[in-house]
């Protein structure tokens, strides 16, 4: 059979007759309405680049054809890489702090450094020696020359008195 080469807008008006068939079946074969579309538009363009057909006496077959192996093509593409990607989960967060969180947060900072100013000096003190320098209660009660009980009854004082204008600024 010789080769027949077809004039660009016999190619459209081939495709144009055939695209709504096309789509249908292509729709049967990947599962996808937008992948449908975007394999008939590459089996219309690859119609276009072929120079000469030998086939001209069955064209709407060749065009099903070059969509079915478009088709195949897809779907060896996508199981191939599907095994290689994950599904995202919807309850999926982002890792980052949020920014309403975040202004959460930095409220709260506020109010604990507040808290933590508005406390006496020796309390504030040894608040801060157990909370940021991590010192034990006998380290404490070394450093400043106080019981060990008395830096423990220190220390629940202050985290209350925190604890209480952390739950009720007016306090």
């Amino acid at each position: 059979m010789s080769a027949i080469a077809l004039q660009h807008d016999q190619i459209a008006e081939l495709f144009l007759r055939h695209k709504e068939a096309i789509v249908d079946f292509l729709i049967q074969k990947v599962k996808c309405p937008d992948t449908a579309q975007d394999l008939s538009q590459e089996a219309y363009l690859r119609l276009l680049g072929k120079d000469g057909l030998t086939h001209i006496d069955n064209l709407p077959g060749y065009l099903f054809r070059t969509a079915e192996r478009l088709s195949i093509d897809f779907i060896r593409h996508h199981q191939r890489s599907g095994a290689k990607t994950q599904t995202l989960d919807d309850e999926l967060t982002c890792p980052l702090i949020q920014p309403e969180d975040f202004a959460i947060l930095s409220q709260q900072c506020e109010l604990l450094l507040q808290a933590i100013a508005s406390l006496p000096r020796q309390c504030r003190h040894i608040l801060l020696l157990r909370k940021i320098d991590e010192l034990s209660y006998a380290q404490i009660a070394g450093q400043l020359g106080i019981s060990e009980k008395t830096v423990q009854r220190q220390l629940v004082k202050a985290m209350l008195h925190c604890h209480q204008l952390l739950i009720d600024p007016q306090y």
